[in-house]
């Protein structure tokens, strides 16, 4: 009986210890994204992870529920502590505000983000891309470009647009001169930055940023008359991770269970993840900066973040005023970007002033790597 008591002492010792050990590593994923990356990026790199260490955690607390109730205060305060980091993810709008996504009114408008991989085709688990078909029915009426369909069909009062060459017919990526014709008719306004597009409805001055240095990064930006406001919108594509072919076949590797050489996810992932998260903190202050230059009230920013939700770019560039469309109007766990096996939420949209969302939706549809996000705002 001795022995028995024993074994069970040091039984609830070893989990109190593990859910304590749990604790620390949702909580650290969990504010990850508060550290800056200049100083260490191993908390940014935990943060991509807190999704799995929510998960863990609740079965913790479901576990010791069942076999030591006073245990189970760990996962239970420790999900307390990640509430504001598991709103970011895990919104629960349940009750839709109106007017809803697909809703006309007059004092609303709809604003898509998309990175439409240069008008090409994503082909899944592989190592090359595919130009778009042509001549292939997309809809009832028109055929050409399946990305272009997508967004003639949602047809929204602005387009963000990431990697985004210029629109003309052209037989490679399989653009019609219809397209053409009907998508500068859709956005008679634009205002564009190397690969970087804001389109609009509504009337556009271009304002010109200082870009961040890299070559892969853009910011296009323009003051827009959205139905008598005027409305900074900045349409951004911050830092890639730039992982190579051998890279993501590693990854694929890693994530079907397959055994890898520590040294080799070490040099070829982590030490690249790290370089971004650096660089994308820079291109955060840059942007930041410049915002609170024009002394512009209403603002949206909306793009490739090619980070998840409240990494510390976001937080820079969201600083005390700025809300995030998918906490406040979207419902449940989402990913963005779904190639290689990186199911992220990278795509955000970020807003300002005297509107609010109203409706948030990922669109699980298009050829692209990335979904396109759609936002419905709604002036005060």
């Amino acid at each position: 009986m001795k022995i028995s008591g024993t074994l069970k002492r040091n039984f609830i010792r070893a989990a109190a210890l593990a859910n304590l050990l749990l604790a620390a590593m949702t909580i650290l994923a969990a504010y990850g994204g508060k550290v800056n990356p200049a100083t260490t990026t191993i908390p940014a790199i935990f943060a991509m992870t807190f999704p799995g260490w929510v998960i863990l955690t609740m079965i913790a607390l479901g576990a010791d529920l069942f076999f030591n109730r006073r245990i189970a205060l760990i996962p239970f305060v420790t999900l307390l502590i990640c509430l504001p980091p598991l709103q970011s993810f895990f919104p629960l709008n349940l009750s839709k505000s109106v007017p809803a996504l697909d809703d006309y009114d007059e004092n609303s408008f709809k604003l898509m983000s998309y990175n439409v991989f240069d008008w090409n085709e994503f082909v899944q688990n592989s190592d090359s891309t595919k130009s778009a078909p042509t001549g292939g029915e997309i809809s009832e009426v028109r055929t050409g470009n399946p990305t272009i369909n997508l967004i003639l069909d949602e047809a929204p009062e602005i387009g963000c647009f990431q990697e985004c060459p210029s629109i003309k017919a052209n037989k490679i990526p399989g653009i019609t001169e219809s397209q053409a014709s009907l998508f500068s008719e859709l956005f008679p306004y634009s205002s564009r930055t190397d690969g970087e597009v804001l389109f609009s409805r509504f009337p556009v001055t271009p304002v010109k940023l200082r870009q961040p240095e890299s070559r892969y990064s853009w910011f296009a930006a323009g003051k827009v008359d959205i139905l008598g406001h005027e409305t900074l919108v900045v349409s951004v594509h911050l830092e890639s991770i730039g992982l190579s072919n051998d890279d993501k076949r590693l990854y694929r590797r890693i994530t079907q269970g397959a055994k890898t050489n520590v040294g080799k996810v070490k040099r070829q992932l982590l030490s690249k993840l790290s370089h971004a998260f650096r660089v994308r903190a820079d291109e955060a202050r840059l942007l930041r900066e410049q915002i609170d230059s024009l002394n512009i009230g209403n603002v949206i920013v909306a793009g490739d973040f090619n980070d998840i939700p409240d990494c510390y770019a976001m937080r820079v560039i969201a600083g005390d005023d700025f809300k995030n469309a998918f906490s406040t109007a979207g419902c449940g766990p989402t990913y963005t970007y779904h190639a290689n096996r990186f199911l992220f939420h990278i795509d955000h949209v970020l807003y300002r002033g005297d509107m609010r969302a109203t409706d948030y939706r990922c669109l699980r549809k298009g050829v692209s790597d990335h979904y396109p996000v759609e936002v419905r705002f709604v002036w005060e």
